[in-house]
């Protein structure tokens, strides 16, 4: 530093010395007529009742006090500066001055110290004034315009309380260090050491280190992994059975190798083994699991074993018919014989496992076109022998004649994969719907992430606001039927608009001041704010009564304007001056109306809904094809309409037993509720927990399934026609589902990031490892390539995301369902939104947009993050009022009638369409002298 520099510094420190100066100090200046403007500036800011003479020490004795107090406490700032110093490392002194230069130029900071890393800082005496007061040129100090002497007051007056970052003189003499007299409690060397330590840590970690969210890259997918669905198959107990299944095999295959290696071969001796099935010999069934479950002891590893799983299954495909009358009589003799159970629940487990793998491996190869014959014929097949019915009915027998025999889980994990094979993945369903709205003339809108839509009830309720305000408005077209009075049928509770005009917030506002055939030339003043109180401090809102029209004419009524006039053509024509609306209301109208999307349920609701009417009226019905039943169209060659086909007559032959399907269902969802986890941190012996962590292995594959099997239900109802889908919805709703699935959700919600990122103790048996053990070779590969900790474990999230989406469906756009939802229903949902990942996100936040509305405020600010979430992740609309504005009061009332209206409707369609299941369950046509 150059001498002019330091010189410069201590100039700068003697001024902040002189502004602590006495008051007999500045007095004396003052009588003495100095020119320092500074004195007069700070006498100036002296209140009046400190300007008397009492004021001002007048002995000597007082005037060296004060002098030798403000000394020490000019040595006690110095020596604080230099200890702070220290701890900043201050090392660059020229740049300091440089710095101090560069800012003096700018009449305002460039950063300030919270966006500043403390450990990069390199401060000046003068640094520390800019940040604590207003800059100060280095040309103008003794300018007492530029100069804060209020900040720098109150600066000194708590001069032991600075917190921010201080810098010492570099020039201040360290003799004059000694004869500091510090007036603060003396510090012990340990206290000082620790603070020192401190400081130190603080110097080296003052960077900002922001806790990242964990992210689990997982998508929700129909497609299966041959490896984890066989080890879900299976328990411990099943693993027992392997020795005498291999047994079986070498007992009727004399020649292994053959069998093996020429598949012809292989072919014969299945043929061979089948046609003598019908035979009450077991080993024979034993031997074709062999078969099926790819003969492991005679492979040399995972990936050969697979191989030979794919090749027997495909074969053993070829002779499914015979498979499933043997699984069929077999199931038979497990739910009604009462002698020889233990055999027959062998017997149902080997075939069931056969159909379960030849499933698996159809739904594998069904976009393989080498293969796609295989996969037709077996789906033929399992049409032929009514599999899906029946396992529906064996469920529902086992409801009211539970047995150990009949196997349950496994029947329950069958089923499910039988309906993915037979309904299809996500991608067959999205070429259905994509077939469906293309086979009913309806536009389906593209890239609906991209495109912003609005349904039809949004946009009646904004026309009927804007035909209050602005009578005059002709709308735009649209395809939306003609509406006719329906306040009479029972189906008005079923979808009911709600304008803003209709609000019950308009009844206590006040009314329009003119008539409204006499509108004003301007508006009227503000309200009179008679019946508040003057003192009041509440918010006062003054709102328009949206009942009225509009009183008001437009500016322009002449439409003499030129961009008003080129607005208006490139909407609609020229209106004249008594038809005169705002170009921004024609605009949204235009907008909304483009994007209407009139979806296939809605049409298919709007058709009912136009039935029901019709026969609450006592109208006849006519004797029209029905356009969405697809019963009827038996003998088409489109693969879109064969499934539908398929779809409805599950619906149709298991319709009496949904209820107990969906009862069985919830059962293996709720045992769920009783599972013990054990964290790795925990110093405990596997082995010892071995029979519990396959307990609880069981039951969550279970619990898969029953969610998975409940999802494409779901789905695949809904897109047939949205009644079955409410049907389902509704035998859900009434089993408590509601209450069970949060239960669930609240059971797992604790441990959910310990399940994922592997921190719980899990089974480590599989139906490799068990296989690997009866060859060495296949033994050795497994244990050195495949047994390997992942760092996620994801077996839990498809059952998550199935139980919110299911939730999700269940009580969407029903009110009368949203008010079931638990009260920690949000603090649920928030655990499992620490973890991201958009398959989770999409139904959670869908679930706290249907809630949020209901919530009061303090309830909307503890769950900002998840209302923040739907903004962020989730498909916007046109009309979004969710957070705030929607008519809360008059949808808690409806909601009730809402569900009777639904429930009504279900059960004219039902009837209407399959009789014959509604006379099961103890419906009758009523005849005319009855109906009379």
């Amino acid at each position: 530093m150059t001498k002019k520099a330091k010189v410069h510094l201590l100039d700068r420190d003697s001024e902040a010395i002189g502004r602590s100066q006495s008051l007999e100090d500045l007095k004396y200046a003052r009588k003495t007529g100095g020119t320092d403007t500074s004195f007069q500036h700070f006498i100036d800011d002296i209140p009046t009742e400190n300007r008397g003479a009492s004021s001002y020490p007048s002995s000597p004795r007082a005037k060296g006090a004060i002098d030798k107090g403000i000394s020490d406490l000019d040595k006690m700032l110095r020596k604080k500066l230099d200890i702070v110093s220290s701890v900043l490392n201050v090392h660059n002194e020229e740049s300091s001055i440089s710095n101090l230069e560069n800012a003096n130029r700018s009449p305002y900071l460039n950063r300030s110290l919270i966006d500043t890393d403390l450990s990069n800082i390199e401060l000046s005496p003068l640094d520390f004034g800019q940040y604590n007061s207003n800059p100060i040129s280095g040309d103008q100090f003794g300018d007492s315009d530029s100069i804060d002497d209020d900040n720098d007051d109150e600066e000194f007056q708590n001069v032991d309380e600075i917190d921010g970052p201080i810098v010492s003189n570099p020039s201040s003499d360290s003799d004059s260090d000694s004869e500091i007299i510090d007036y603060n409690m003396p510090v012990n060397a340990a206290y000082r050491r620790s603070l020192e330590e401190c400081a130190e840590k603080i110097t080296n970690e003052c960077g900002f280190k922001p806790s990242l969210q964990p992210r689990v890259e997982w998508y929700l997918e129909d497609s299966i992994s041959l490896d984890d669905e066989i080890s879900d198959w299976f328990t411990l107990a099943d693993y027992s059975s392997f020795t005498h299944i291999h047994n079986a095999f070498i007992k009727h295959i004399n020649n292994a190798e053959a069998f093996l290696t020429d598949e012809t071969i292989a072919q014969l001796h299945i043929q061979k083994l089948l046609s003598n099935m019908n035979d009450n010999d077991e080993s024979i069934v034993m031997c074709v699991a062999y078969i099926s479950f790819g003969l492991f002891a005679f492979v040399e590893g995972k990936d050969d074993h697979l191989k030979y799983i794919k090749r027997n299954n495909m074969l053993l495909a070829e002779h499914l018919p015979e498979i499933l009358k043997k699984f069929i009589e077999i199931a038979d003799c497990c739910k009604d014989s009462s002698t020889n159970l233990n055999c027959y629940s062998k017997s149902l487990l080997y075939l069931s496992s056969v159909i379960y793998l030849i499933t698996l491996q159809c739904i594998v190869f069904r976009c393989n076109k080498e293969q796609q014959h295989i996969v037709d014929k077996v789906i033929g097949n399992f049409d032929d022998a009514g599999i899906l019915s029946y396992l529906t009915k064996y469920i529902e027998a086992w409801r009211w004649n539970s047995r150990l025999s009949m196997r349950i889980r496994n029947i329950i994990m069958l089923l499910s994969k039988v309906i993915l094979l037979q309904f299809g993945d996500i991608r067959t369903y999205k070429k259905t719907k994509k077939d469906l709205y293309k086979y009913h003339g309806l536009r389906k809108i593209e890239n609906r992430k991209n495109k912003w839509t609005i349904s039809p009830l949004q946009y009646e309720a904004f026309t009927s606001d804007i035909v209050t305000r602005y009578p005059s408005c002709k709308l735009p077209t649209t395809n939306l039927p003609k509406e006719f009075d329906k306040s009479n049928s029972l189906s008005q509770f079923l979808e009911i608009p709600r304008p803003k005009s209709k609000n019950a917030i308009n009844i206590t506002l006040n009314v329009p001041e003119q008539h409204i055939a006499t509108p004003a030339p301007s508006p009227p003043s503000s309200p009179q704010l008679l019946h508040f109180n003057e003192t009041s401090k509440g918010r006062k809102s003054f709102q328009t009564n949206l009942l009225y029209p509009c009183l008001y004419p437009s500016d322009n009524e002449e439409d003499i304007d030129e961009l008003d006039r080129r607005l208006h053509s490139e909407l609609t024509p020229k209106q004249t001056s008594e038809s005169k609306i705002p170009f921004s209301i024609e605009e949204a109208a235009t907008i909304l109306a483009e994007n209407l999307q009139i979806k296939l349920t809605t049409k298919q609701l709007w058709h009912e809904r136009d039935l029901f009417m019709a026969t609450e009226r006592g109208w006849e019905e006519d004797n029209l094809t029905d356009p969405y039943d697809y019963s009827s169209l038996t003998g088409t060659a489109n693969e879109s309409l064969k499934r539908m086909i398929r779809v409805d007559n599950f619906y149709k032959e298991c319709f009496t037993s949904l209820n107990s399907l969906v009862f069985v269902l919830l059962q293996t969802i709720e045992l769920n509720l009783t599972n013990q986890f054990t964290s790795n941190a925990e110093d405990v012996d596997e082995n010892t927990l071995l029979p519990q962590l396959e307990l609880t292995k069981a039951k969550e594959s279970s619990l898969k399934s029953s969610v998975e099997l409940l999802f494409m239900l779901m789905k695949w109802f809904k897109l047939s026609h949205i009644l079955k889908f409410e049907q389902l919805g509704v035998i859900l709703y009434d089993s408590q589902f509601i209450n069970i699935c949060s239960a669930v959700l609240g059971k797992y919600s604790d441990i959910y990031g310990d399940r994922i990122f592997n921190r719980i103790i899990t089974s480590n048996k599989s139906f490799w490892s068990e296989c690997s053990k009866y060859n060495f070779e296949y033994k050795n590969s497994f244990r050195y390539v495949h047994q390997v900790q992942k760092a996620v474990n994801l077996d839990f999230l498809p059952s998550l995301a199935y139980l919110l989406r299911i939730l999700q469906k269940v009580v969407g756009n029903k009110t009368q369902r949203i008010k079931e939802l638990p009260q920690s229903i949000g603090t649920i949902v928030k655990k499992y939104y620490h973890i991201f990942n958009l398959d989770i996100y999409h139904p959670l936040l869908k679930i706290i947009k249907e809630l949020t509305p209901f919530k009061n405020k303090r309830w909307k600010s503890e769950h900002m993050e998840l209302i923040s979430g739907v903004f962020l992740y989730e498909k916007l609309e046109l009309i979004d009022n969710w957070v705030a504005g929607k008519d809360i009061t008059g949808e808690l009332s409806d909601a009730y009638g809402q569900e009777i209206a639904l429930r009504a409707l279900l059960q004219f369609y039902n009837f209407e369409h399959y009789q014959v299941a509604m006379e099961d369950l103890g419906y009758q046509k009523k005849n005319n002298s009855i109906a009379s």
